[in-house]
């Protein structure tokens, strides 16, 4: 708790990020990667280069001829908007919204069966802001702001940031990945030549040795010994059970 307070909170907290992830952390950032890596990550070095290589190559020609064909059929925006879009839209019926100003861009919406502990937010349209703050944490309209344009018959679609354009996906994946040639014909190197220490290989034997710090998470609360089948007493099984005449 220290360590996480000396950070800057916009590093490591979400509703302080001014929107600079669009809702991604960190954390989940390395998890996409650790799932890709899955079964090339214990591989040597260059296995794994070459691995990483043939993985974004598959990726970016995959990803590239969908976002291809979403252009070409005149979709907007991404499939992953417009699934946020109908979800958000699912409560706007049950929402009361009050205009503030003549604009029509200044709303309270009033949520008539929240559970929660508030059930009335501000919302601002031309500064694209929520109290609820998903609003300016993903840069497209949560439930309220979508409340608020059905209610002044606003056009929702100006409110979403370009990046979630289709087009704009497209240029993600343009890059190529030009075909590697055989090492056969590689040009021959010149500097120096690393070896490795066989002293500092992993041993093959037995388990590896785990180096992630324990905390309270991982005690694991002392079972019950066992007990006799006969008479439900510790320190002796039924074979032997004191209470079990011979025959």
């Amino acid at each position: 708790m220290a360590w996480i307070r000396g950070l800057e909170p916009p590093k490591w907290l979400q509703h302080r990020d001014e929107g600079r992830r669009y809702g991604h952390m960190t954390t989940n950032l390395f998890e996409c990667i650790n799932s890709v890596m899955k079964g090339t990550r214990n591989l040597p070095v260059c296995a794994i280069v070459k691995s990483t290589y043939h993985h974004l190559n598959a990726l970016f020609v995959q990803k590239g001829r969908q976002a291809e064909a979403q252009v070409a059929c005149g979709q907007m925006f991404s499939q992953f908007l417009q699934k946020a879009i109908l979800a958000n839209r699912e409560g706007i019926t049950q929402m009361l919204v009050i205009s503030h100003d003549r604009a029509t861009s200044i709303f309270t919406v009033d949520e008539i069966a929240g559970v929660g502990s508030q059930s009335r937010f501000r919302v601002y349209l031309q500064q694209r802001r929520c109290d609820c703050g998903y609003f300016q944490a993903l840069h497209y309209p949560c439930a309220h702001a979508l409340a608020a344009c059905a209610h002044a018959r606003l056009d929702w679609q100006s409110y979403v940031d370009d990046v979630y354009r289709v087009e704009n996906v497209f240029r993600v994946y343009q890059m190529e990945f030009p075909p590697l040639p055989d090492e056969e014909v590689w040009p021959p190197h010149e500097g120096q030549l690393l070896h490795p220490n066989p002293h500092l290989r992993r041993s093959m034997d037995g388990r590896p040795v785990s180096t992630r710090i324990r905390n309270e998470m991982d005690d694991v609360e002392p079972r019950p010994g066992k007990r006799c089948g006969i008479c439900r007493q510790p320190g002796h099984t039924r074979r032997h059970c004191p209470h079990v005449t011979g025959t």
